[in-house]
């Protein structure tokens, strides 16, 4: 396995980095698109000390702190959606408060996992055709539906029927959770954050996630005991609260470069501007000979002298 051609290009190993490119491309090394993309990580490179803190909460150019902050919010609003109310406790739900017979409860809580896992797998097709943010804004619009819906057929429970029904709405729950919240805030943490400080923020990414997921299986059964049905009714605020965040902070990441991305919060210069400036900015050319007049020429042949790959012609 090859390294990493942004490895090699920090190295100054330019030749090696043409290498890696043409093998991952499938394209010859001498190829004008391996040339545009060793100056595509080049000059990001050289973006990358715009903030030259390693800190992921320092307020560089690059803005280190927003985008760590987004990376944890994704997080954190993922595990408060409640789904882990039914992960962790629906056979207690199903048994104690809807009535069913231990046997049943665990036959209905066993087909909901494999919902679940039917609708992850379904997540991975969609995720890099239908786009990040839109599955995150799926996904919390539906998680909101659902636990509105189960907060109002539990509220009474003497309705046998209503309580029954409530039943659609966890598997409504489990397809919208996997299909949005569930992988995708992980892949969007490491995405958007700059490569300088990458493993900081994935690490205290993924780390809040699993804060949260320990939190609300503590504090369910006492909401439970304490305010019953009303219990959802927060979960569905912060879903919804989670609808409005997604749309107005989280720009798009599907078919960017990492190099575009960092590009969009450079350009930014208030935390509403990703969004805007993601929507706007011109996806990479499928580059070619042609292509490269686009670029800076002398960036370009720059870097193909230093790989030994000789001038386009």
């Amino acid at each position: 396995m090859p390294e990493s051609p942004r490895w090699l290009v920090k190295k100054d190993r330019m030749a090696d980095a043409a290498e890696a490119l043409a093998l991952l491309d499938d394209l010859p090394s001498d190829s004008a698109v391996v040339a545009a993309d060793l100056a595509t990580i080049h000059q990001s490179l050289v973006d990358e000390h715009i903030g030259t803190s390693g800190s992921p909460f320092a307020l560089t150019e690059n803005r280190h702190l927003h985008r760590t902050i987004l990376a944890i919010t994704v997080n954190i609003l993922a595990q408060m959606s409640g789904v882990n109310i039914i992960t962790f406790y629906s056979t207690t739900i199903f048994q104690n408060t809807l009535g069913y017979s231990g046997t049943i409860a665990r036959v209905i809580s066993g087909c909901l996992q494999i919902w679940q896992f039917v609708a992850a797998g379904l997540a991975i097709l969609l995720v890099d055709r239908v786009g990040r943010r839109k599955l995150l804004l799926a996904g919390a619009i539906g998680m909101t539906v659902a636990t509105t819906a189960l907060a109002g057929l539990e509220s009474d429970l003497s309705n046998k029927s209503a309580a029954s029904a409530s039943i659609f709405f966890y598997f409504v729950a489990l397809f919208f959770f996997p299909i949005g919240l569930f992988l995708i805030p992980f892949m969007y943490a490491a995405e958007i954050a700059p490569l300088r400080i990458r493993a900081k923020v994935t690490a205290m990414s993924a780390s809040s996630n699993w804060l949260f997921n320990f939190l609300i299986a503590e504090v369910t059964p006492i909401g439970f005991a304490t305010i019953t049905w009303k219990y959802y009714l927060i979960y569905a605020c912060i879903n919804a609260f989670a609808i409005i965040v997604y749309y107005l902070f989280y720009p798009e990441t599907q078919g960017r470069t990492l190099e575009e991305i960092d590009d969009i919060f450079i350009q930014s210069h208030s935390i509403f501007d990703p969004v805007k400036i993601a929507k706007n900015l011109p996806f990479r050319e499928a580059v070619t000979s042609e292509g490269l007049k686009h670029l800076h020429d002398e960036k370009v042949t720059e870097i193909r002298t230093e790989a030994g790959l000789g001038l386009v012609t």
